[in-house]
């Protein structure tokens, strides 16, 4: 009698499992797609979605009845040429594209900011034969192309002219730096002789060391000029970084060239030097018209 009964509780339990693991298969459920219901900015090549139901539904006796459970329109209710795909390693998986085959002269009917619409019939039916129901429908919008363009357009220009400034901004400081390289070299390799000059030119010595001091002090307030708007720039550009402990890299105190390890002379140097130059060079010439005054 108890073997009777075990063997009676046994058939009721799997009977029950069988029962739950029926109706735990027998809903059909859309469980997500790819667009989602209401997405934007969608591509317009290769347009499709890519659904993903609760059960098994690439049985191949469905798949003719499946294939007419699914249409895609646009927003004005033109109808879209499809082809639909099951994936053999993924049985819950559909995929509805787009056929590009049907496009007259092969080019793509498939519109920029435009919404489409993807419908699932009821009838849509898996591999135990259970039907989704009813008709499940998913809209989506497709990028906005010329919008895109427009800004790419943009984004060109904008990367064209920083190009262009900061281009003209190195000329600029090239010339700068030339200019004043140019200047250093004429003060050290002037060897100005007062009385040389006179008698070129039919001036008295005291006019022709007149004009030769006010070239000097021309040339050297170029170069002061030049030396300040260097040393401007380089405090504007030169500034010291430094690494925090998270990655980022934090701007500290301004800092010169020669600080970094160039060897570029600065503005301030510059002009230090120059002046050094001329000082040494009309100390000499005073001191030999001193000389030949004595004579």
């Amino acid at each position: 009698m108890k073997r009777i009964v075990t063997r009676l509780l046994l058939v009721v339990m799997l009977i029950g499992m069988f029962t739950v693991s029926v109706l735990a298969e027998g809903e059909l459920i859309l469980e997500e797609s790819y667009p989602e219901d209401g997405q934007k900015g969608t591509s317009v090549e290769n347009l499709g979605v890519k659904l993903t139901f609760s059960n098994p539904v690439n049985s191949e006796s469905n798949k003719a009845a499946n294939d007419k459970c699914f249409s895609i329109t646009d927003s004005e209710g033109n109808s879209i040429p499809i082809k639909v795909y099951y994936n053999p390693e993924e049985p819950q998986q559909v995929l509805v594209l787009y056929d590009t085959s049907t496009s007259p002269a092969g080019k793509s009917i498939i519109q920029g900011n435009m919404d489409y619409t993807l419908t699932i019939k009821g009838d849509f039916v898996d591999n135990n034969g259970n039907t989704l129901g009813e008709q499940k429908t998913i809209t989506f919008k497709t990028v906005n192309q010329a919008l895109m363009l427009r800004v790419y357009f943009v984004m060109m220009l904008l990367m064209m002219a920083a190009m262009v400034f900061f281009g003209a901004r190195q000329a600029g400081k090239k010339v700068d730096q030339d200019e004043t390289a140019d200047l250093l070299a004429g003060a050290k390799e002037d060897n100005f002789n007062p009385y040389k000059e006179a008698k070129r030119t039919g001036k008295s010595v005291e006019e022709v060391i007149a004009e030769h001091e006010k070239e000097v002090a021309k040339r050297e307030a170029r170069v002061a000029k030049l030396a300040a708007r260097m040393a401007k720039e380089e405090a504007e550009e030169e500034e010291e970084e430094y690494e925090e402990d998270n990655g980022n890299y934090r701007v500290g105190r301004p800092r010169t060239v020669a600080s970094a390890g160039s060897t570029y002379i600065t503005g301030r140097k510059a002009e230090a030097e120059a002046r050094a130059a001329e000082e040494e060079r009309l100390a000499k010439r005073r001191a030999a018209n001193a000389k030949k005054k004595k004579k």
